[in-house]
């Protein structure tokens, strides 16, 4: 009978707690769900020592607002995984600015070579002029995980599409907008790769240099350059943003295909923290951002250098013993 009346009791107050007890239980699965996702979302690192510093320098290919809506969610995510706190070159944390050192190409090699950076994004071009210094290789470039496909570009040569030009040689007496001098798909492919075409620059053409991918495209947009070199992706990124339609320009030839922006580190990195910030990048996911700025690239993938690099090289290689005959 005690059992039977304590079972009574106990029933009814099951009946009046029971919406409540339902209603708890319902936000206790909803905040682990909420908890097991934010440490989804941020793995503990793997890495228990003392928490490294490393400054990191940025290409001028954005601004800095831009480069870190693109490429800060992967500082962050290097952050958490490998224990580091990446900085500017004065101080501040990456994590708490948006602050990113962006440096002009002579600046973006002093800094590395100086060891002022230990972490950088490159072009092929100044991969090539490190790498032949005695820097490291560079260590990640943009890929697609599934396929293994390592991200590239190609030189192109553009036009406006109601310009009479239809061939390379057309642009022959004219001018033709280069980027920078250390630039490889601005300058050294060019210089390398144009006279077979029949337009040997400062022989056949006029170069004007624009100070970049974006200015030599809108110079060609606007009419300011007859003709443009410029990296295909770089290019493409435009088109995506909106700042050029393609239907406004015309392609007059393309380059067999080029490596494109890698991720370096200057030699006084310790190998251990090398290999700490290779680990983590390859295991990164690219954020919804970088995969429509980048598409079909979702990782960074290791790189051979000898095997990506190769037509890279053979620019370089070009340039030097050109340079050196004009001495």
């Amino acid at each position: 009978m005690r059992f039977r009346k304590y079972g009574v009791l106990l029933s009814g107050a099951a009946l009046i707690l029971g919406p409540v007890a339902a209603q708890t239980d319902s936000n206790s699965a909803t905040a682990r769900a909420k908890a097991a996702a934010k440490a989804a979302a941020a793995p503990v690192s793997a890495y228990s020592g003392p928490r490294e510093k490393m400054v990191v320098a940025m290409p001028k290919t954005y601004g800095k607002s831009e480069t870190m809506a693109l490429w800060g969610d992967y500082f962050s995510h290097l952050s958490r995984c490998g224990n580091i706190d990446l900085q500017n070159a004065q101080g501040e944390s990456l994590d708490k600015t948006t602050n990113v050192d962006i440096l002009g190409e002579k600046e973006l090699i002093d800094s590395i070579s100086t060891g002022k950076a230990q972490l950088a994004q490159v072009n092929p071009g100044l991969a090539a002029q490190l790498v032949t210094a005695g820097q490291p290789a560079p260590f990640g470039v943009p890929g697609n995980k599934a396929s293994g496909v390592r991200n590239s570009y190609k030189l192109i040569l553009i036009t406006r599409i109601d310009s009479p030009y239809q061939v390379p040689k057309d642009l022959a007496g004219k001018k033709i907008a280069h980027t920078t001098p250390t630039s490889n798909s601005g300058n050294l492919a060019p210089r390398a790769l144009f006279p077979a075409l029949g337009l040997t620059p400062d022989k056949d053409y006029e170069v004007v240099f624009s100070n970049g991918h974006e200015r030599s495209v809108t110079g060609v947009m606007h009419g300011f350059y007859p003709g443009a070199a410029v990296a295909s992706d770089l290019y493409q990124r435009m088109i995506v943003k909106g700042d050029v339609r393609a239907s406004s320009i015309r392609t007059l030839w393309e380059s067999p295909p080029f490596m494109t922006e890698t991720w370096t580190m200057g030699k006084d990195v310790s190998p251990e923290l090398q290999a700490r910030v290779k680990k983590c990048s390859y295991s990164y996911s690219f954020s919804p951002n970088l995969r429509k700025q980048l598409p079909g690239n979702d990782t960074f993938l290791p790189i051979n250098f000898d095997r990506d690099f190769a037509t890279v090289m053979e620019v370089y290689r070009k340039t030097q013993l050109a340079q050196a005959a004009k001495k």
